[in-house]
């Protein structure tokens, strides 16, 4: 499945024509992921020419300040040290402005340092994207939050807040495990629904809603943190490949994040 390919998007980043000739700072594979933290923070993404034609080399731009403004919330630096192509693809079907990129740009990777996991030169995804984007907008729909969310999320939450009270307040074993069973239930649904969007930066406009939404997933007893590198790194970029050859990809020189065996 690793030779498979996904179609590219249109709107991914695109190098602004000035940046693109001028001489920029050649950056390594081993550079790049040195820059791994939030007080230095680098990724690679790669570039487009002004057709919107995947041009084979990778921009590396520098993201430390700009997490702080990213309007997806600090997620962002999950990226740090690594090659974002993907994530820039599938979180930004709209597209990120050219101004933008040209500011945060710092270098260029070697040539042949990332080689791209998907094809981005078919029409199939840049068709598929737009349609879901003019869908989107002809019906009126946000990108991120509605009250159909909070409702759901204030359920949830009452159902396992008031299922684990009764649990402790049973006076019967049986009448315990009735509600344990039953709060068991609602803690599905918080990691399926409320810390899902909320980690996602899906659940509202704020990112400080955002984080309070996937921390429930601690609240749960999981962690917000290792699911956040193993759902966005692992699972996402990597959708279905679960029987990728780890041959294949050495030659390919391609760097799963996460080991497929652990995704969900």
């Amino acid at each position: 499945m690793c030779n498979g390919h996904i179609p590219p998007s249109d709107s991914g980043l695109k190098v602004p024509e000035s940046a693109s000739v001028q001489p920029m700072k050649t950056v390594s594979r081993s550079e790049l992921a040195a820059h791994n933290t939030p007080a230095s923070a680098w990724c690679a993404v790669h570039s487009k020419d002004s057709n919107g034609s995947y041009t084979g080399e990778h921009m590396v731009i520098d993201i430390t300040d700009f997490a702080a403004r990213h309007p997806g919330g600090d997620i962002i630096l999950l990226a740090a040290g690594k090659d974002a192509s993907v994530l820039v693809e599938t979180y930004h079907p709209r597209g990120v402005p050219p101004s933008l990129l040209r500011k945060l740009t710092v270098g260029v990777m070697e040539k042949g340092s990332y080689d791209s996991f998907y094809s981005w030169d078919s029409d199939f995804y840049r068709v598929l994207t737009k349609r879901v984007v003019d869908r989107l907008e002809e019906r009126g729909l946000s990108r991120r939050g509605s009250g159909e969310i909070w409702l759901k999320a204030i359920f949830i939450l009452a159902g396992f807040w008031s299922s684990l009270y009764k649990m402790y307040t049973s006076q019967t074993f049986a009448m315990a495990m009735v509600w344990s069973i039953v709060m068991g239930f609602f803690a599905a649904f918080v990691g399926t629904c409320i810390q899902h969007d909320g980690n996602h930066g899906a659940f509202a406009n704020s990112k400080f809603v955002n984080k309070a939404a996937g921390w429930t997933l601690d609240m749960i007893g999981a962690s917000a943190f290792t699911w956040e590198l193993q759902h966005m790194l692992g699972h996402h970029p990597y959708t279905n490949v679960l029987d990728c050859e780890e041959e294949d990809k050495k030659v390919r020189e391609i760097d799963c994040s996460i080991d497929e065996k652990d995704q969900v």
